[in-house]
């Protein structure tokens, strides 16, 4: 990008958890629960840069019947942390910027139906020179409780019932 020039790629940042699966479990208080693996720390390098996010999300819950839905934190070192969200408005729940809520119907006979939550670009402006640490996050919006088995179906018995995947999030600087 020329000299005074917005809109370059300044540095590129990518965590993913291709070689794990794990599970997390989550409580029925509609609190959001950090995923292992699942986060990315960058620097601007000024404070007009703008952060580009992306992320792919796999996964299955183990509750049936109910909605759950992914945010990303964004905490900056020494200052605020900030979950990045819509609209919050009166009637909502504090769904996610990226993705409606995930209807979850774990019903399946053999607990095979990976679910997959993606944002392709989410242009964030932070404001800072420090350190960012992006975090994905996961909650099950309707009050119940259970696990979310991420990377993996419920069973993950490698039994060919089950199905395994690629969790990520990247993040790029971009210049103003």
């Amino acid at each position: 990008v020329p000299t005074g020039g917005g809109g370059g790629i300044i540095q590129v940042i990518t965590n993913s958890t291709r070689d794990s699966q794990g599970s997390v479990s989550i409580s029925n208080n509609r609190s959001y629960v950090a995923i292992p693996n699942q986060n990315v720390t960058i620097t601007p390098t000024s404070s007009t840069s703008k952060i580009l996010i992306s992320f792919q999300q796999l996964g299955e819950f183990s509750f049936s019947g109910h909605m759950a839905d992914f945010i990303v934190e964004r905490a900056i070192s020494g200052g605020a942390t900030t979950n990045i969200t819509g609209n919050l408005g009166s009637n909502t729940n504090g769904s996610s910027v990226f993705t409606q809520p995930m209807n979850t119907y774990h019903g399946d006979d053999n607990d095979t139906t990976i679910e997959i939550a993606h944002c392709s670009n989410y242009l964030d402006s932070p404001a800072t020179t420090s350190a960012i640490t992006y975090t994905m996050k996961v909650r099950q919006n309707e009050g119940g409780s259970g696990t979310y088995y991420y990377n993996r179906t419920v069973r993950g018995d490698n039994n060919n019932h089950s199905e395994y995947g690629l969790s990520w999030i990247t993040v790029m600087e971009v210049s103003a």
